[in-house]
């Protein structure tokens, strides 16, 4: 009679309350959740990586570049890179943090940016502050952000690709801000000049040794006409075809000479905080990589 109780009624009430239980754990985490505050800790600077993979060069310059932009321009740039977000959707996250941080001034006009990065979960989102968005519209970040961002970060380069894309933000917002178009096209990093004569002479020389391989092989079957069999049918150009080399060309990956690197701004790193607006209304852009 116990055990019949026991597999009646307490197996199905202990399920129960662990049911109960996960749920109302998940309900008060949920509940601590909030767009109003961040759920990192406070920033230390412009840029807050905590994941290590912003090299120390380049925190230097975004901070010393950042600061230099909000001095003369009153913008407020802020780039945050964590490992995950969680069950947390990325949007909501980078809200959260743009908001409690307080980026941009108080003032009624307080423009402010979060390129915000979740490294494992392999997204990505700038949240753009409602008096930036007449400067760098939703398009206008997602376009910066997959013409400078999504390439390097494939290719694990993510300092270079967090510093090209917040330098395309900058850049775009000065031209704007003169009554012009963003010369997002102009400021894409280029290879040095010597790279492509160098590359092009590489081609030239394997091109040249494919056509003189086929030109004996071909020169050697016309000799041997009925042996065409070791070639399984003509091989190389048999039967009186071409060699037709088709190569495949990738991007430098390695190269130093981006955009960030030609920084050279003077003074110190003093930050001094975030202006305390965080006037963010969910505009921006994201995506993944």
């Amino acid at each position: 009679m116990i055990k019949v109780l026991h597999q009646v009624i307490f197996r199905p009430l202990a399920a129960a309350l662990v049911v109960l239980s996960a749920v109302v754990l998940a309900s008060a985490q949920g509940a601590g959740f909030s767009l109003d505050r961040s759920p990192l800790p406070d920033p230390t600077g412009f840029v807050n990586d905590y994941v290590g993979v912003v090299d120390s060069a380049t925190k230097k310059q975004l901070e010393e570049r950042l600061k230099a932009f909000r001095d003369s321009s009153g913008v407020e740039i802020a780039v945050a890179v964590v490992d995950t977000t969680g069950d947390r959707d990325i949007f909501d996250y980078s809200l959260a943090v743009a908001r409690g941080w307080g980026i941009g001034s108080k003032e009624s006009d307080d423009p402010g940016a979060l390129l915000f990065v979740a490294i494992n979960d392999r997204k990505y989102f700038t949240q753009i502050s409602r008096d930036l968005e007449p400067y760098i519209n939703d398009g206008l970040a997602g376009s910066i952000q997959r013409q400078y961002l999504v390439p390097e970060f494939r290719k694990g380069n993510y300092s270079k690709g967090i510093a090209d894309t917040v330098n395309a933000y900058i850049e775009a917002y000065e031209a704007r801000s003169e009554g012009r178009e963003p010369p997002v096209a102009a400021s894409r990093p280029t290879r040095t000049s010597d790279e492509p004569n160098e590359l092009f002479f590489c081609i030239a020389v394997i091109i040249f040794f494919i056509v003189l391989i086929s030109i004996g092989v071909r020169k050697k079957n016309r000799k041997t006409g009925d042996d065409h069999d070791r070639w399984g049918g003509g091989g190389f150009g048999g039967g009186g075809g071409s060699v037709l080399p088709w190569i495949i060309l990738g991007g430098s990956g390695g190269s130093s000479d981006s955009s960030s690197s030609s920084w050279d701004w003077g003074g110190g790193s003093d930050w001094g905080g975030f202006g305390g607006g965080g006037d963010f209304g969910g505009g921006g852009a994201g995506g993944s990589w």
